[in-house]
């Protein structure tokens, strides 16, 4: 046995020093490890200075050649080099929580280790990842060594991923990512078999569950936040989006994790994935991403429901998203969505959903906007916000946009038609903007709209009390003037003048504004007023 002295160099150096026989080796790294096991965070400062890290990093590499050796080497002069594997497993599990202990450092130590290390040991940390599920694959079964292994590596990873320069160079380490996937893959569905042998739906061998099951819920959080913490660069996010299965194991830790802060996690990291970049939306409107969003929008927590409604208007941002997002479960979104505007206690997940709405009714798409008209109460809900107490201006501005954008695109004989016109005229009391008034004149440009609009019980009323309004500003010329300039529409119809001579204020409205316009527009409304006179 080594006797170590308790100063961080001695110990240091006594581990370093030990290489062979296996037992020295062992004793020397399970005193130090003695050593290491606090939480003085000054202390692991000094021990990161002093060159733990990289002592360890090189007793973590031999000892995994040598591992390689003993599963691989059958004859010739390193024969008696081969241990017991468990013994092996042991010695790698140790290093890795030596490692993690001295990690429990700073975050200016654990850069200034990364800056020193880094990128040199991400293939070992990678191999250390990946030996269990070899394992599983060669003799389906693994151990805990193995296990305990990933998890202080995992946490590693977490610890690094926080350094701005580590998150591009882990990113594209080769291996990283595709076994961090299997870290969190929790498929637990059977549906495979090769040759009488159940296999998972990872892959493995023998595995009738995600392989990510055999690992601790520790290693999978750990896993999760480095993901996170990965995600938050922008340049990283299409290759991550890219790695088979990493956005889908994620959605799963959502359904099958226990933890709220992992639920937590996951919902920042598919809000930062959703991002894309300034270059790319990404198309990412899976069946079991949307069920996980529908999930995390109706979290207990107020920031993952945030995250959750982020990453929605993420996704909604892409218009081959928006139609996969209104027909998911004939609208389940559309409804959660709805609720959070309504109901939600944080203002910014409501300002992130109304946006989102707003977003997919400018889609292209027309079966998008078809089935946000048809959705049921979704135009009068709108309307109804413009008239709370608790949305913010920001939620209103967006729910009165989609309002307009709506009356853009719904047109007789749709069925939404009715229910829109109803939600104009509860909404005909916000003066804030514009929004409202224009999309009455938006909605009387089609001629075939037009008959409807007048006939509608309260619409005239509404649009008169627009057309009138008193206050000054510049912002109130716009509502006036939009709304003259729908009821000048209405007036070409001929049907509809009747129904429009017979409305006091559509009369007085048309016979204030002749005294106080000119020019074009004065000649169109004195042309209006003419042909509702001439009815009469």
């Amino acid at each position: 046995k080594i006797l170590l002295i308790n100063t961080p160099l001695s110990n240091i150096t006594a581990v370093n020093m030990s290489i062979l026989p296996h037992d020295l080796r062992l004793s020397s790294i399970t005193q130090a490890a003695g050593f290491f096991d606090h939480r003085d965070r000054l202390t692991h400062d000094n021990e990161l200075r002093e060159g733990a890290a990289n002592i360890l990093y090189q007793k973590l590499a031999f000892a995994l050649s040598l591992s390689s050796v003993s599963y691989e080497e059958k004859d010739g002069f390193l024969n008696h080099l081969r241990h017991r594997v468990d013994s092996a497993d042991q010695e790698v599990a140790l290093l890795c929580s030596c490692l993690e202990m001295v990690h429990r450092a700073s975050p200016d130590a654990i850069a200034a280790t990364w800056y020193d290390v880094g990128e040199d040991i991400l293939p070992i940390l990678v191999r250390v990842i990946e030996r269990p599920f070899l394992r599983l694959s060669s003799s389906g079964k693994t151990n805990r060594d193995l296990k305990l292994a990933v998890q202080k590596v995992t946490k590693l990873l977490a610890m690094y991923s926080l350094v701005p320069e580590a998150k591009y160079p882990m990113v594209v380490c080769p291996g990283l990512l595709t076994v961090l996937v299997k870290v969190i893959d929790t498929r637990n569905l059977n549906r495979v078999r090769s040759h009488g042998i159940a296999t998972g739906l990872n892959g493995v061998r023998g595995a009738a569950t995600g392989a990510g099951l055999i690992m601790t819920e520790a290693a999978r959080f750990n896993t999760i936040a480095t993901v996170t913490n990965l995600a938050a660069a922008e340049e990283n996010r299409i290759t991550m989006l890219t790695t088979p299965g990493l956005v889908d194991n994620i959605a799963r830790i959502v359904q099958n994790e226990r933890s709220d802060v992992a639920r937590q996690c996951s919902a920042l990291a598919l809000m930062n994935l959703s991002n894309g970049d300034k270059n790319h939306v990404p198309e990412m409107a899976s069946e079991l991403l949307l069920e996980t969003l529908v999930t995390l929008i109706n979290d207990d927590l107020p920031e993952t429901r945030r995250n959750a409604a982020v990453a929605l208007f993420n996704v909604a941002c892409a218009d081959e998203n928006t139609l996969r997002v209104a027909r998911y479960k004939d609208g389940v979104i559309l409804g959660a969505l709805l609720e959070i505007i309504k109901n939600d206690d944080a203002d910014d997940s409501r300002a992130e959903a109304a946006e989102t709405l707003f977003n997919m009714s400018c889609s292209d798409a027309e079966e998008t906007t078809d089935r946000m008209a048809n959705h049921p109460g979704l135009l009068e809900n709108l309307a109804d916000v413009l008239h709370s107490p608790r949305a913010s201006i920001d939620v209103k501005l967006y729910c009165a946009a989609t309002l307009r954008r709506m009356a853009e695109i719904i047109r007789t004989p749709m069925m939404s038609q009715g229910p829109l016109l109803s939600a104009l005229v509860k909404a005909a009391t916000w003066t804030r903007t514009s929004d409202i008034a224009e999309a009455f004149d938006a909605h009387a440009e089609p001629a075939e709209n037009r008959l409807a609009m007048a006939e509608h019980h309260g619409l005239l009323n509404a649009l008169s009390d627009l057309a009138q309004i008193s206050v000054s500003g510049a912002e109130t010329e716009q509502i006036r003037d939009a709304s003259l300039r729908s009821v000048e529409k209405l007036a070409r119809d001929k049907v509809a003048r009747n129904i429009l001579s017979n409305n006091v204020g559509i009369m007085m409205a048309l016979t204030q504004a002749n005294y106080n316009e000119v020019g074009a527009k004065g000649s169109a409304l004195q042309g209006a007023l003419k042909n509702l006179v001439s009815t009469m």
